[in-house]
């Protein structure tokens, strides 16, 4: 039974790995696919023009080889410029404008008028071009990141978020950002899949699990969640500290990545704060529709949509 249960598992491995290839998603083998399905219709029926300058096809290249790319605007740090500080007036006021998370209570799409401008301008251009196709803001939030715990948690610490291959992540940066404030920490995607390979193949998880199953106790999702934040840790440290990159700069600054890419951030020194926009973005088979988003807002409702061609 054992050999029969490490050959199944052998062959599941490879399967798996198979998919992240293909759909550059953890998702698994038999949700990751319909997404990649989607994304070709959507690019089989777009009709517009994802014409870009010289300098902005650099900036696509590089996201489609490493899985991320950062750049600056003077016309989006200026759309920074007032979002932040439109934020400071209500801190000094003293609002109770972030929740528990740190999280901007309100819906940032509605609040604040500039999320459109920057949608209609570079970002805009950049996820047309990079999907071939017209684009869709699942969600958007705004965090402000200090450091109040001694020692980093949660997306703090190497991870990946396991949604669909078809979802960029886009990090707006409305302060500005260096290594101190915490900035985002990311390792391109081939090495990314490097650690994923060997993660299928050493069943850190599953191992784990047996062990705690055979003593008669349920792992928590935490404890689930740090198993794998602490074997990647491990395996970057070991073997991929030179391969990890950190885009910094001045407030509005993009950093679009896929949600599959190892990445950790938002863990600044003592007395340094990093204020940043989140956004996840997925491709459609119609124009933007900005006019929905005016009306209903961009809060976060799932983690990932369970139909890619939902309108949202």
């Amino acid at each position: 039974m054992l050999v029969l249960r490490r050959i199944k598992y052998a062959i599941t491995s490879k399967l798996e790995y198979r998919s992240i290839l293909r759909h550059r998603s953890k998702l698994g083998r038999h949700l990751a696919p319909r997404y990649t399905a989607y994304l070709q219709r959507c690019r089989n029926t777009f009709a517009g023009d994802p014409a870009i300058t010289p300098d902005f096809q650099r900036v696509v290249y590089e996201f489609d080889q490493k899985g991320f790319t950062s750049f600056w605007t003077a016309e989006n740090q200026k759309l920074a410029d007032a979002i932040l500080a439109r934020i400071q007036e209500e801190e000094r006021r003293g609002l109770d404008i972030w929740n528990e998370d740190h999280r901007y209570r309100e819906d940032i799409y509605q609040r604040f008028p500039e999320i459109e401008q920057l949608f209609q301008g570079p970002l805009g251009a950049f996820l047309t071009a990079t999907y071939r196709a017209h684009f869709k803001i699942f969600y958007g939030v705004l965090f402000k990141s200090e450091r109040l715990l001694d020692a980093p948690t949660g997306s703090q610490l190497w991870h990946a978020d396991g949604g669909p291959g078809t979802c960029i992540i886009v990090m707006f940066y409305i302060s500005d950002v260096a290594k101190e404030d915490g900035a985002m920490e990311c390792l391109p995607w081939g090495t990314s899949l490097k650690i994923y390979k060997r993660e299928l193949r050493q069943n850190v998880v599953a191992k784990t699990l047996y062990q705690l199953t055979s003593e008669g106790r349920v792992l928590s999702r935490e404890e689930l969640r740090k198993i794998k934040c602490d074997f990647y840790s491990e395996e970057i440290e070991r073997s991929s500290m030179d391969r990890i990159e950190q885009p910094t700069g001045q407030k509005g600054l993009l950093v679009p990545f896929s949600n599959n890419i190892l990445h950790k951030g938002g863990y600044p020194e003592p007395g340094r704060t990093r204020y940043a926009c989140v956004f996840h973005c997925y491709p459609s088979d119609k124009p933007t529709m900005f006019d929905r988003y005016r009306i209903q807002g961009v809060m976060k409702r799932a983690p990932y949509p369970l139909d890619p061609a939902e309108d949202f």
